[in-house]
């Protein structure tokens, strides 16, 4: 397969897509937790956010120790992984077992979330690396409704792991298209081997990461509590719901890819983040405020939804130029795992108690909140440089 061209380009989102199902499969499944395992919300909202131990520990160093060994190795390691965790669901039996399995998937992330855009990255430029990185940003909406697809269509049935069996199924099927993986060229001269911490130090990069973590916390948050805020709203089931849910994610790539289109034509990242930001605190009052009718509240999920996966292409595109230096890249991409897998892993503690309270007005608060925080931390045009110089 040819590096740089959009079916390599395809190949290595697909990593992404997979992995962030990891993140997703399990919501739909809190009514079999509860009757399997004795779970309260507090104990699935633990299990739930277990995934995300090794990238908030590891992914930067992680992604500092891919850029040494070479991204498309780190890949075929992610996709090795995603079949042995997701064949260990199939066998667990007991609570411990499910925590353990829960934790050992993060790796995924750690080398799928740096590994992928950094070998994007490496493998074009111009414009297609531009175009490219819009499209990876689509990978969290796309592998989000896969994750609620899977388990959603087994939730509260006899077969209700089966999610994991097609998962582990199609981990395989990308493990074994590995070898299509580009492999990108070394430019002559270039021999440096940067700090395994060096990525801590650029402001830049830690600007861009806080921001996506903004999106992050808003964004899980949304798909952990909008299932069951849904099914209660409109006497639906949860399974329905997430279904529901699942599909309406896609618009996401809708968003992302005319942010895009808007960024090639010369529009800033800074001013487009602003007006999104401004607008998704807009559409969080129609989508939490209750008696609002089914069509209007689905109305407001895809505007949701579309104003979601734009800002995710906003800070995402802007990963290039606020990396000082190119063989950073898996680690650049790192911090950004790192820190959205801290906030994901404290999103779920803060969203359930809100949808178990019912006390819907701190939903748009915590929206509100989120959303100016980013549009403080967005880097400006050319902030690349290193913390204290």
């Amino acid at each position: 397969m040819k590096s740089g061209s959009w079916p390599s380009i395809g190949l290595i989102y697909l990593y992404g897509v997979l992995t962030s199902a990891s993140l997703s499969k399990i919501i739909p499944l809190q009514g079999d937790f509860v009757a399997h395992a004795g779970l309260n919300a507090g104990g699935f909202a633990l299990l739930i956010a277990l995934v995300t131990i090794p990238s908030a520990f590891l992914a930067t160093i992680g992604g500092s120790f891919i850029d040494r060994i070479g991204a498309r190795t780190a890949l075929i390691v992610a996709a090795i992984i995603g079949v042995v965790v997701n064949v260990a669901y199939l066998l667990a039996q007991s609570m411990p077992a499910f925590q353990a399995i829960r934790v050992l998937e993060g790796l995924i992330m750690v080398c799928a979330y740096s590994a992928a855009p950094a070998l994007i990255m490496s493998t074009t430029s111009g414009p297609r690396r531009g175009r490219a990185m819009s499209l990876w940003s689509t990978y969290t909406p796309v592998g989000i409704s896969l994750g609620l697809a899977l388990s959603g269509n087994f939730a509260g049935t006899q077969n209700w792991r089966g999610g994991y069996a097609v998962h582990a199924a199609l981990f395989l099927a990308l493990a074994a298209a590995s070898f299509l993986l580009p492999r990108p060229a070394v430019p002559a001269g270039v021999r440096s081997r940067p700090g395994m911490l060096d990525a801590y130090r650029q402001i830049g990069p830690l600007r861009l990461s806080l921001t996506f973590a903004t999106l992050v916390f808003l964004g899980f948050g949304t798909n952990t509590v909008f299932p069951g805020w849904f099914a209660a709203q409109h006497s639906m089931t949860v399974g329905a719901a997430s279904n529901l849910l699942a599909g309406i994610n896609l618009t996401m790539i809708v968003g992302g890819l005319l942010a895009g289109m808007l960024l090639a034509r010369g529009m800033r990242d800074q001013v487009l983040f602003f007006v999104i930001s401004i607008l998704v605190i807009a559409a969080s009052a129609a989508l939490y405020w209750p008696g609002i009718a089914q069509t209007e509240r689905i109305a407001a999920l895809v505007a949701w939804m579309l104003l979601s996966g734009a800002s995710i292409a906003v800070v995402t595109s802007a990963l290039p130029r606020v990396v000082r230096d190119a063989s950073q890249g898996a680690a650049a991409a790192g911090l950004l795992s790192q820190l959205a897998a801290l906030t994901t892993f404290v999103t779920p503690q803060i969203w359930l108690p809100i949808l178990n309270s019912g006390r819907w007005p701190l939903f748009i608060a915590v929206v509100a909140f989120g959303a100016v925080a980013g549009m403080f931390l967005f880097p400006p045009a050319r902030t690349a440089a290193v913390v204290g110089d």
